[in-house]
């Protein structure tokens, strides 16, 4: 399994070359920019691999929302994400795989949950 996606670029930041604005499946991501092959251009799609970053402590809980949601936390890359977690892919803004949540945390299989993450960070194929 993978999250590999097509994605449109919104957006490259002038100050930070590396924060990047996406548009995913109708939501609008920032997202930290881990590797770029290739020259891209605000305004085209791409195809993207996207690759959640969790903090060591990371959290996690059931939630009583039942939309899927990508709140952005103030400054920087951090999300929580809404979402229902099945098996190892996080049905939340687009399906995200992680096997991490799905093993640390069994008993959220099937659940909406809310997941806090440090960043999403994205690979340009």
């Amino acid at each position: 399994m993978n999250n590999i996606k097509t994605a449109k670029l919104l957006h490259i930041s002038e100050e930070n070359e590396e924060h990047a604005t996406l548009l995913i499946e109708g939501y609008t991501i920032e997202c930290f920019i881990n590797s770029c092959p290739h020259a891209i251009k605000a305004g085209e799609s791409y195809s993207v691999e996207l690759t959640m970053n969790l903090p060591d402590s990371y959290h996690v809980s059931t939630s009583p929302a039942v939309a899927v949601l990508a709140e952005k936390k103030a400054r920087g890359y951090s999300y929580f994400l809404y979402g229902t977690l099945i098996g190892d892919i996080f049905k939340s803004f687009t399906d995200l795989y992680d096997e991490d949540i799905h093993y640390d945390h069994p008993e959220l299989n099937g659940a909406f949950i809310q997941l806090e993450v440090d960043r999403i960070d994205v690979n340009f194929l």
